[in-house]
């Protein structure tokens, strides 16, 4: 799982998607771009994903694109903008409010030994 402030959606792989059992999948018209220019057609969109951080779940729809990936599921911008977070791609590190305070995540392999709560990447429920 990785989060990538230029993707405007939140994507997952088709390898991820057959493993979850190949849930139903709502049509999706649009066509993805990607960083080389490339553009894929996605499968489409599979709705009410759960997504959990740091004990905040939240559900929406992720797009699901053919092949495997280098990542199971890359949370775009529609996932940082419904958490309402922020994120810093200089000091690798992402804020977001939950439960009356706020949790803040580093990567820690970059800022060994920081002081900021250390996460484990988000997951599907």
């Amino acid at each position: 799982t990785i989060i990538d402030e230029g993707s405007p959606v939140s994507i997952l792989s088709s390898t991820t998607w057959e493993a979850l059992g190949s849930p139903l999948l709502l049509p999706e018209m649009r066509n993805l771009t990607g960083f080389h220019q490339e553009t894929t057609r996605p499968l489409g969109i599979l709705p009410n994903v759960p997504i959990t951080l740091e004990g905040k779940t939240i559900q929406m729809g992720v797009m699901v694109v053919q092949g495997p990936l280098d990542y199971n599921l890359l949370l775009g911008r529609d996932y940082i903008y419904r958490i309402r977070a922020i994120v810093s791609s200089l000091f690798r590190m992402m804020c977001f409010p939950h439960e009356r305070s706020t949790i803040k995540i580093v990567d820690q392999i970059s800022f060994p030994g920081s002081h900021f709560t250390y996460s484990h990447l988000p997951f599907l429920n």
